[in-house]
């Protein structure tokens, strides 16, 4: 898809450029998918639509060559590479009584790995108790994560989201580290969650910062019916 890798290039090029900008809409011209693209990725959403085990739970919403399903409940709006290995629509509440309160999906970009959660949790608990669980989850996976201290891309919440809260940290050996995170911001009963792996050399971090935290921008927008400039 020429369309969504001159995206990730110019998103790329803002962070090798030491661009501190707040995330938003940054985008580079994209150039418009064959008839081909879109059956091709059309037919990727229904089918992972049938495969997660509540297909009344989701919208196909495929467009601009990437194959895009909508949580009907949350808003979350899941956006996949067509063909991409780990592509994957989760109901994790699948054997209650009303499932749909806590769903995700694995939406990898290359070697960058990105997982979306959107999830409807009781009163009290917040954008930041959600980070610091995920930080935790982290640390339980790979004991030997620490934190990540080097500069953070800031993503900037559009209205109607709270704060943007985030865990960062290193794993693996420190000779050749891989970076992770979570982002994690609150639209009204839902909290929405990115986590995101990728190479830990301090280029490939800001820029997989800045192409994730656009990502999650568009999550969040989408989330909130704010269409996209």
């Amino acid at each position: 898809m020429r369309s969504i890798a001159t995206t990730l290039a110019s998103l790329a090029a803002f962070a090798a450029l030491g661009l501190g900008a707040p995330v938003a809409a940054q985008d580079g011209v994209r150039e418009q998918p064959s008839a081909a693209d879109l059956a091709r990725a059309s037919a990727e959403a229904d089918a992972l639509i049938a495969a997660s085990g509540a297909p009344g739970l989701f919208v196909n919403v495929s467009s601009d060559g990437m194959a895009k399903v909508r949580h009907r409940a949350s808003g979350l709006v899941c956006s996949f590479l067509p063909g991409a290995e780990n592509n994957t629509l989760r109901v994790f509440d699948l054997s209650d009584d009303s499932p749909g309160d806590d769903v995700g999906c694995n939406a990898d970009i290359g070697s960058t790995y990105l997982t979306y959660y959107a999830t409807r949790y009781g009163s009290g608990y917040s954008a930041a108790d959600s980070a610091r669980d995920a930080a935790q989850a982290i640390i339980n996976r790979w004991p030997d994560a620490r934190p990540y201290q080097g500069a953070m891309a800031q993503v900037e919440p559009p209205a109607g989201v709270g704060p943007i809260e985030y865990a960062a940290l290193l794993i693996g050996p420190k000779d050749a580290p891989r970076y992770t995170h979570a982002l994690t911001a609150k639209a009204g009963e839902w909290i929405f969650k990115q986590r995101m792996t990728g190479d830990g050399d301090q280029n490939s971090i800001m820029a997989n910062q800045i192409v994730a935290g656009s990502f999650f921008n568009d999550v969040l927008r989408a989330a909130v019916g704010e269409s996209k400039p």
